[in-house]
Formats: structure tokens, sequence, C-alpha cells
């Protein structure tokens, strides 16, 4: 079965291609060897990722995140923390639509700038993993958009998600 931590080991490799070992994949995620190594056995037994070709199995992992991940993961807001922008909060999303200063979520983050209503990650690693990554950013923020926007919200993710995936 899946974990939520799995998205976030699939994007970064995602974003690495080929070039990385589980060392340096967990040091930059924040989580160790052994978990980094774990999620990609359960992605690959989920058929989103191939261990022989060391990919992420697109198509599969387009399929999972626009129809399947707001069902498996599900986030609600919470109350309002100070953290990192995520979701329509963010960009790609933000220049796509208008909102209110009401509607801000973030990631909770000691180190955060922006007040929002709190959102909470795929992983507890997340924010201080995306300060050293912006491409794992926006995916993640795209993923946040899936999981808790309103249709416009989630339609938009989904095609600006579609956009990275197959460039």
């Amino acid at each position: 079965m899946l974990k939520p931590q799995d998205i976030l080991v699939l994007l970064k490799v995602y974003g690495l291609k080929n070039e990385w070992t589980y060392s340096e994949l967990a040091k930059s995620l924040k989580m160790s060897s052994s978990e980094v190594h774990a999620a990609l056995k359960r992605c690959s037994t989920s058929g989103l990722y191939s261990d022989k070709r060391r990919r992420v199995l697109k198509p599969a992992l387009e399929e999972f995140l626009i129809h399947g991940l707001k069902y498996v993961f599900p986030t609600q807001p919470g109350a309002l923390v100070r953290g990192i922008p995520t979701a329509h909060s963010a960009e790609p999303l933000k220049d796509l639509l208008v909102t209110s200063d009401r509607d801000i979520y973030v990631w909770a983050f000691c180190s955060g700038k922006v007040k929002g209503q709190e959102i909470k990650p795929l992983y507890r690693s997340v924010p201080e993993a995306v300060s050293e990554d912006p491409q794992l950013y926006e995916m993640l923020c795209l993923v946040d958009g899936l999981r808790v926007g309103k249709v416009r919200e989630r339609e938009l993710a989904a095609a600006e998600l579609k956009k990275r995936l197959y460039d």
C-alpha cells in the first residue's frame, strides 16, 4: 500500500531523471535511505515506477495524481499558521486564478513568511526539501491543488501537471 511520502520521492526522482543515488535522494528529501528505498519499492509494486529502468512511469503517475490522490491522501484546510504557500496560493496556479487573501493555503513552517490556512504536506520534511528544489516545490504545489482545490483549481492543476510531466 502506498504512503504519502512515496509521492514525494517519485516527484523528486522524476525531477532528477536518472542521476541520483539512494543516499543523495534521501539527503535532499530529509529522509533516511531506507525510507526512500521502501518508497520506491511500493511505487514499483503499484506500477508507478520501474525498478529496472529507474524511471517514473509518467502515464501511471499522471492518472494516479489526477484521479486518485485526493481520495487516497485527502487534506482539509486547518488553522491559521505561518508557513510556505501551497496549492493555488503559490506558482504556477497563483497567476492563473483570482483568489482572496482569506483563501491562502500554507504548509506550516517556522521560517515561513506567509500566514494562511494550514494544509498538511504529504510528508513532514516537505517544507525543508522544497527550499532547495524549486521544481519539486512547483510539482508539490500542483499536487496540493489536486488534493484541496475546487473543480476549477483541480482542472488547472491537472493541466499544469501534465505540461511538466511531458516536457
